[in-house]
């Protein structure tokens, strides 16, 4: 197995994640902005519009996924024989229920601590910590805003508050991919001994 560049992957990944936290924004605004505008042009095809974005956002699910996936067999092709988590298992573990609390967390730990050469893989990154923190409170809050949204009449308010936490989620996994992605180029390049031994 060979080690691949993620800096294509992690491009998209990036701005696919961008594109998705910044959607509802995005609609909201224009919503607030111009609102007979709004009202003439996008309440009509709200249905289509929200089927979308619900695709958009399954396919970038989808494709950050085999970025882990990607990032977690180029650890095992530089020879990182001593991982806890699999590739797979880095993914599946979200559908676990239970352990979906954690094990996710300490794969993608895992996965920043050898991607940065470190022996101990369960030391703590503030980053992954962060980002971890970020994607349950939006779990939980997507989950709330759509009972309060079903349940009454609310408006925007959902919407605003779940974008709230979606947007420096966002901001945080780029960061995160991107360190992960910097710090395996690093890995696959030889070292300076290496090439004049």
């Amino acid at each position: 197995m060979e080690r691949r560049d993620l800096g294509t992957l992690t491009l998209v990944v990036g701005v696919m994640v961008a594109i998705d936290a910044l959607a509802t924004p995005a609609i909201l605004i224009w919503a607030l902005a111009f609102p007979d505008g709004y009202t003439l042009s996008m309440a009509p095809i709200a249905g289509p519009v929200d089927a979308a974005a619900a695709l958009f956002r399954l396919a970038t699910i989808m494709v950050f996924c085999w970025w882990i996936v990607r990032a977690g067999r180029n650890l095992v092709a530089a020879g990182y024989d001593d991982l806890e988590f699999s590739p797979a298992s880095r993914i599946w573990w979200f559908a676990v229920p239970i352990a979906n609390f954690f094990k996710p967390f300490q794969a993608m730990r895992e996965l920043w601590n050898a991607s940065h050469g470190k022996s101990d893989y369960a030391e703590g990154s503030g980053l992954v910590a962060t980002w971890w923190a970020l994607w349950l409170i939006s779990r939980i809050v997507a989950i709330m805003a759509g009972r309060v949204a079903t349940v009454q009449d609310s408006g925007t308010t959902p919407f605003w508050v779940e974008s709230a936490f979606d947007l420096p989620l966002a901001a945080v996994a780029i960061a995160l991919i991107r360190g992960i992605a910097s710090a395996q180029k690093q890995l696959s390049e030889p070292h300076l001994e290496e090439v004049f031994a």
